[in-house]
């Protein structure tokens, strides 16, 4: 295995002689091949040398530029800061770096240059696609400070633990704090004491999600008062692909919120008045039509009965023509408040049903209690003593009541509850009046 080595130690070494004979050939072929431009100038500025890529670089051939002046061949340099550094070059034979924008060329070079005796010789590169990057990179940077600094958005970088990292201008705004005030404070303390569920998005959320929709929450200012803000946040990764920190947009929505309140409100009123009888104060059809369905649907998934009572107010025609409809109204209202007296539980419904009829709903009754609460309205009515001189039965405003019970199912509609109850209204005002009858499947 040794003899190959003892074979190249007994080949005779190269002279001084040869190696600076084999050098030059060798030497240019090195400054041929390399990606640096380097061309040398004399004394007079005149080029002396330049390799290929010199050439393609400044775009002329050896032959055009081959003991020519570079000022001459490149006249557009004179008075440029290429032509002051190379000045400062050649007086202080001191080596210059720097970058320089070619106008003619419409190119960035990085250009080194080494002034030595009766030669001066420069190395360039093309930089201009790093430099347009660069350049390109500034002004998005600048574009995004402008866009931030210029904000009406609150804008912050936030750590993973709810550390303001950044904040935006418009903080002052919206907070009343200076944007440096908030910088290594928690954006958690800020956090309305009914809001704490968005200290949970914000951690539960970004351990998966990129993009966080953070919804609506209250945050203090520094006055102490409270304002509505809405949040989209983004994570930023690290290099390991774990969650380094999270870029929020917020922005007031008080307004909004007070808006949306009032727009609330108001449709809960036109609900309310649109369910509700304007003379009496208690429910209209359209309120029962709606428990009804609501209270059938219950009764069917529990299997529980449910019960309801038809009442009618006794020759109430006659006594309108005989007391006047003003009267009849206070009558009306009287009745009302009684009957929602008399049935007080908590699920118990009353509506005025049209007229001088009224209807209770009872949920979770039976037969029996129905009933009983039908009696109780009668007697309570009975005791409000309105005069009545044209009723048959009584020198008393008096009402009928029919009552009827199901347990509710999907294969009956809840409109047959109804009309039981009216058919035992029907017998109650056949049997006298001021009395109670129930619904009997034989009748």
């Amino acid at each position: 295995m040794l003899e190959p080595l003892k074979e190249v130690e007994e080949q005779q070494p190269y002279t001084i002689s040869e190696m600076n004979h084999t050098s030059t050939p060798f030497l240019s072929d090195i400054l041929e091949n390399i990606t640096d431009g380097i061309f040398c100038l004399d004394d007079f500025g005149r080029f002396t040398y330049l390799n290929s890529t010199a050439e393609s670089l400044l775009e002329r051939s050896r032959t055009d530029l081959l003991g020519a002046s570079i000022w001459t061949c490149f006249p557009e340099s004179s008075g440029t800061p290429l032509y002051d550094y190379y000045l400062a070059a050649v007086t202080t034979q001191t080596p210059q770096t720097f970058e320089l924008w070619f106008a003619p060329l419409n190119k960035w070079f990085e250009v080194r240059t080494y002034p030595g005796r009766q030669m001066f010789t420069t190395y360039f590169r093309n930089i201009t696609m790093s430099k347009n990057n660069e350049i390109a990179l500034r002004e998005s940077e600048e574009m995004y400070r402008m866009i931030t600094e210029n904000s009406t958005d609150m804008i912050s970088r936030i750590a993973m633990d709810g550390t303001y990292l950044y904040v935006s201008p418009a903080t002052k705004t919206l907070l009343g704090y200076e944007p440096e005030a908030l910088i290594g404070s928690n954006v958690f303390a800020m956090l309305h004491p009914d809001d704490f569920r968005f200290a949970d998005e914000l951690t539960e959320k970004s351990l998966n999600d990129v993009r966080i929709d953070l919804g609506s929450y209250r945050i203090r200012k520094k006055d102490g008062t409270y304002i509505w803000f809405e949040t989209t946040a983004r994570t930023i990764l690290d290099n390991s692909g774990l969650n380094k920190e999270v870029i929020t947009v917020s922005r007031d929505i008080t307004a909004r919120k007070h808006v949306e309140k009032q727009l609330r409100e108001t449709n809960e009123l036109l609900q309310k008045i649109s369910t509700v009888d304007a003379l009496t104060g208690v429910a209209n059809r359209r309120g029962f039509d709606e428990c009804l369905l609501k209270e059938w649907k219950q009764g069917s998934r529990m299997s529980t009965p449910l019960s309801l009572i038809l009442v009618d107010i006794d020759f109430f025609k006659r006594y309108n023509d005989s007391y006047g409809h003003i009267e009849g109204d206070f009558c009306l209202k009287r009745v009302a408040e009684s009957l929602k007296k008399a049935a007080k539980r908590p699920g118990d419904f009353i509506a005025r049903y049209g007229g001088e009829e009224f209807v209770i709903i009872l949920p979770s009754t039976d037969a029996l209690g129905a009933r009983t609460v039908a009696e109780h309205l009668r007697e309570q009515v009975e005791l409000l003593q309105i005069p009545h001189t044209r009723s048959e039965h009584s020198p008393y405003i008096t009402i009928s009541s029919g009552t009827a019970t199901m347990i509710p199912n999907h294969d009956t509609e809840p409109s047959e509850l109804f009309l039981r109850a009216d058919k035992a209204l029907y017998q109650a005002k056949q049997e006298g009046r001021n009395v109670v009858r129930l619904y009997h499947r034989d009748e």
